[in-house]
């Protein structure tokens, strides 16, 4: 899973804490995570392939990247090939970018689609609401609405708002199929969560997309899910991330 950079003040983390004002929204994440509390599974890896395009529609790359994730709040991506030290960690609120083994940068983020594709599944609903707080969306706001012929529940926005930034829900399944973000200067990403297949007691989207500005700018295909019993440390500490893998 990949989304544009989002650097945060340390501030404005210390205080953007949930309060009562935001029940809407912490109501509903309150239900996502009882539905799924103790089912969810607890790990899981999979092989993801990157296409990425234009703006004609046209493919620029592919590439296969292999990805594991240790709930409630770790995700660890390497690129290409599993022996190379290339790639991604996030933990909790930070993110480390990896070449050749070592940290080539690091700073606070809170990962969106970590978040509200599995984490909120396995963790306090008042954590995943003050990290979507600082994300910038309004949880206080809420409406119902019909989405590929079901109902939804869109947190972030009221009805006929577009452009704030919003997280969608299947109102049937509790799980996440879409996001808006909105980034300023005209600015927008849409992600799309889809065919959900079910893994253990939780559920995994195989097919992610990412709307820039109306078109599709990138589709990731999940593919190989497993999900093991338990995952090495090693896998989500920067120092050892070159050397540890999670399949042959």
């Amino acid at each position: 899973m990949i989304l544009k950079k989002l650097t945060l003040s340390v501030l404005f983390i210390l205080f953007a804490l949930p309060t009562e004002q935001n029940g809407v929204g912490l109501s509903l994440l309150e239900k996502m995570y009882a539905r799924y509390q103790g089912k969810w599974y607890k790990n899981l890896t999979f092989d993801q392939q990157t296409i990425r395009y234009d703006e004609d529609g046209n493919v620029v790359s592919e590439n296969i990247w292999y990805e594991a994730i240790q709930m409630p709040d770790k995700l660890a991506i390497k690129f290409d090939e599993m022996d190379k030290g290339n790639g991604m960690i996030f933990r909790n609120d930070s993110i480390y970018q990896l070449k050749e083994g070592v940290v080539s940068a690091s700073r606070i983020m809170y990962h969106p689609l970590l978040i509200l594709g599995f984490s909120v599944y396995d963790q306090p609903a008042v954590k995943t609401a003050r990290a979507l707080t600082i994300l910038g969306f309004d949880l206080e706001k809420a409406y119902q609405r019909d989405y590929n012929g079901k109902k939804v529940y869109v947190v972030g926005a009221l009805e006929g708002d577009e452009s704030s930034n919003q997280f969608w829900i299947d109102k049937e399944t509790l799980l996440f199929v879409r996001m808006t973000q909105n980034f300023g200067n005209g600015r927008n990403q849409d992600v799309h969560f889809d065919k959900y297949e079910k893994v253990g007691g939780g559920w995994v989207a195989t097919e992610i997309k990412f709307y820039t500005d109306n078109k599709l700018r990138l589709l990731e295909t999940y593919s190989n899910i497993k999900s093991p019993k338990s995952l090495s440390p090693e896998i989500f500490e920067p120092n050892s991330f070159e050397g540890a893998k999670w399949m042959p």
